[in-house]
């Protein structure tokens, strides 16, 4: 197929889809910006798949549902196929295949139980490999029974069967490797059954490595595995997804992935996503001209690969060619929000308790005990020993290289230097007017994916005089293990062995008894992370008395005077940037704190009063002070942006919801951006509570205003923070900040005075 010919296809199925699936045509209006170099339409991500409905022809025209692979508990992709786009994948997947193995119908071993093709309505990944497969097969066999077993009795009548002549085998590379591979090692170590010869046999398997990359099974292992059970030796793996069935991309004899007539390859760099040179790293692209009933056209994966030629590979074969790394490294994205609460089911189990590089020993609790931790004391708020203990925290962490160097680890030091406690010691004294103690033993359940927020958390139950259990994360960011480092540092020190002994820092298992164990002798449990977790750990029975704090999902926005930006000089807006940049990007924009939406307040500077009248959006008209403001504003923040970090993963994620927010939310302008660091959506109407509108990693949706009484009439119970450059703003919020103060953390959180309330 010539080029024309295909980019013709590829027009044309993007007409289509605009054409019948609103959704599709929602995401290209929207993102038309990032792509408005490639005349072919956008990409969509292919995890796409797995939180919309996305169907391109009437849903009686359905013949057959795919669905992709996916771990327990995780959504998997929905793919709908009438028998056009289902007979046009399986007549590509045949011309394919057949350079391989010939034209021929042969005999197919498959490597899997036929337990898996049971509802032929509704196919996995797997199930819908096989059923590909078949077409090329004049007669199947099953490998494995359905309890993955060799069924030795199948797998010899397929030999026979074959004859000696030309036969191939299918199946999934984990799979063929755990139960065939695997299953055959140990009878031939046995000699419990006949070898078998396969060396007559084309094997061909697919389906991702990542499994045995964590057994450390490489290509060459396996095939040479292989070939040393059952003599195989004609090998090829393929790269193909259920998003894109049919168009898959074979193995060469050289080792090389080979785009086919039906498909096209690209590997795009995820700052911008332009296009990258021969032999350069970045995300996979993939453009097949077979999906019709969904639009599957055109798909970003979350694979990190290369091209590594076209035309001239060695073995002959025409078109580009490359090679897949693997799916990209994933981080968890940083936020208050934690994951406590999935699948949380109380077992049985021993307690985890940091040792080793993270010793704070004091604390190993049964899971099952009835007794509390030792020395579960209290003290007097702001005790002396432990404002001393703190001031020494304050410089190991502010002064010592291996820590300042960190910015969350130097602000947590900042935040507990000397003069900052004192002035909450000076607050609390003022506003209780009485001496007060800690309760006993509070829990705390801090978020896995802010590093320092545990310590925080910790940090005011100890000024209030309390011994603490703190539970974090077995998935503990590297900074959260320094910090724990440097706690351990100072807490070693002889004069503060009575701290150490009140305090533990401990990792259990979501689900294991530990947590109710401590709840029954906990005064206080603080519980840091959505709605679902703060409601699972307060529907745990709890000590009589004891004081939950729970801080579930809030969100939080920005509100800017549009003349006070405009008449910045060059080095006032860049400062107000760079703290604007530190409220967002500094949590990934995940804390709850962090401006999801800019509001952009029209009239003179500083003004907080209403201007004019309050006036419903269609009559708001930027001004071109607005308009100055906004673009001088977001430029500098792009520019900011440069040094953000923005990994892979977090620029598939980011595209992500920036094509389920146009799919799903009405009222939605273009976006604007700024290579992938940088979106902003403009918003011609708000449909729905600004809580329910995800922002992350950069993105940042914004409303024109004539009065703060538009913006006070939209927010809700789920508001916490108002960022802004306005003196004297007043709203009914948690709180109002100046920019760049949206991360200071203070004991009064949420209206909730922390001190006060885990003190008597």
């Amino acid at each position: 197929m010539s080029n024309n010919t295909f980019q013709n296809e590829i027009l044309e199925l993007t007409r289509h889809h605009r054409n019948a699936c609103k959704a599709y045509d929602d995401i290209c209006n929207g993102t038309s910006g990032i792509w408005d170099a490639d005349p072919l339409g956008p990409f969509l991500p292919v995890s796409i798949f797995k939180d919309l409905d996305l169907c391109s022809v009437p849903m009686d025209q359905i013949k057959r549902q795919l669905t992709s692979s996916g771990t327990t508990g995780q959504n998997v992709s929905k793919i709908y196929l009438d028998a056009e786009t289902s007979a046009a994948q399986q007549r590509a997947l045949c011309e394919i295949v057949g350079e391989y193995i010939g034209p021929k119908r042969i005999p197919m071993l498959i490597i899997d139980s036929p337990d898996v093709l049971r509802d032929r309505s509704k196919y996995s990944a797997r199930g819908a490999g096989i059923m590909g497969f078949s077409m090329m097969a004049s007669k199947r066999f099953y490998a494995l029974d359905n309890d993955m077993n060799l069924d030795w009795d199948s797998i010899r009548t397929f030999i026979e069967t074959a004859g000696g002549g030309p036969c191939f085998a299918f199946g999934f590379t984990y799979m063929i490797w755990q139960y065939f591979y695997g299953g055959l090692k140990a009878a031939q170590e046995s000699g419990a059954n006949t070898p078998i010869d396969l060396s007559n046999c084309y094997l061909i398997h697919g389906g991702g490595w990542k499994k045995l990359a964590d057994k450390a099974v490489s290509n060459e292992a396996f095939k040479e595995g292989l070939k040393s059970v059952c003599g195989i030796e004609k090998v090829s793996d393929y790269y193909g997804m259920a998003e894109q069935t049919g168009s898959i991309f074979m193995e060469c004899e050289c080792g090389h992935l080979h785009a086919s007539p039906f498909s096209d390859i690209t590997a795009l760099n995820p700052d911008d996503f332009s296009e990258c040179a021969a032999g350069e790293w970045g995300l996979l692209f993939l453009t097949s001209t077979l999906p019709w009933s969904y639009p599957g056209h055109r798909l970003m994966t979350e694979d990190w690969g290369r091209i590594l030629g076209e035309d001239d590979c060695p073995c002959g074969r025409p078109g580009k060619y490359f090679e897949v790394q693997g799916r990209i490294p994933k981080a968890e994205i940083r936020g208050c929000s934690d994951t406590f609460a999935q699948n949380w089911e109380a077992k049985d189990g021993a307690l985890e308790v940091l040792a080793g590089t993270y010793p704070i020993e004091t604390g190993v609790y049964p899971a099952q005990a009835d007794t509390h931790p030792a020395q579960t004391g209290a003290r007097p708020c702001f005790d002396e020993t432990v404002l001393r203990f703190l001031e020494d925290l304050s410089a190991t962490l502010t002064k010592e290289a291996a820590y300042r160097r960190i910015p969350e680890l130097y602000a947590l030091g900042f935040w507990c230097r000397p003069a900052h406690l004192q002035k909450l010691k000076e607050r609390q004294a003022n506003q209780s007017h009485s001496h007060r103690n800690g309760k006993g033993l509070v829990l705390h359940i801090a978020p896995s994916n802010m590093p320092t927020m545990f310590a925080y958390s910790w940090i005011t139950s100890l000024l209030a005089g309390n011994s603490n259990v703190v539970r974090i994360s077995s998935r503990m960011a590297d900074i959260s293990g320094l910090l724990l480092d440097a706690i351990r540092s100072v807490l070693e020190r002889p004069e503060y062995a009575g701290i150490k002994a009140q305090n533990s820092f401990i990792q259990c298992p979501r689900g294991d008894r530990t947590i109710e164990e401590l709840s029954k002798v906990a005064v206080g449990r603080i519980i840091w992370g959505g709605d679902e977790t703060v409601k699972t750990i307060t529907e745990i029975p709890a000590a009589e008395g004891c004081v939950d704090i729970g801080f579930p999902d809030k969100y939080s926005i920005a509100v800017l005077g549009a003349a006070a930006i405009a008449e910045l000089d060059d080095d006032e807006l860049q400062a107000q940037v760079h703290r604007f940049y530190n409220d967002t990007y500094g949590a990934d924009q995940n804390a709850c704190s962090s401006p999801r939406t800019v509001f952009w307040v029209n009239g003179s500077a500083g003004d907080t009063a209403a201007v004019g009248t309050v006036a419903a959006k269609t009559e708001t008209v930027e001004t071109d002070q607005t308009a100055i403001a906004k673009n001088r504003w977001w430029e500098a923040l792009a520019k900011e942006a440069e040094r953000y970090d923005l990994e892979a993963w977090m620029a598939t994620e980011k595209y992500r919801e920036l094509c389920n927010a146009y799919a799903t939310i009405e009222g939605l302008g273009p976006v604007r951006n700024w290579g992938n660091r940088l979106y902003v959506i403009p918003c011609v109407a708000m449909d729905a509570p600004l809580w329910k509108r995800a922002a992350k990693l950069g993105t940042f949706y914004e409303w024109d205003v004539d009065a703060i009484e538009d913006i006070a009439s939209l927010l809700d119970a789920k508001i916490q923070t108002v960022v802004t450059n306005l003196e004297g703003l007043s709203l009914d919020v948690d709180r109002v900040v100046a920019i760049g103060e949206a991360l200071d953390f203070d004991t009064v959180w949420d209206r909730k005075d922390i001190i006060e309330l885990l003190s008597k």
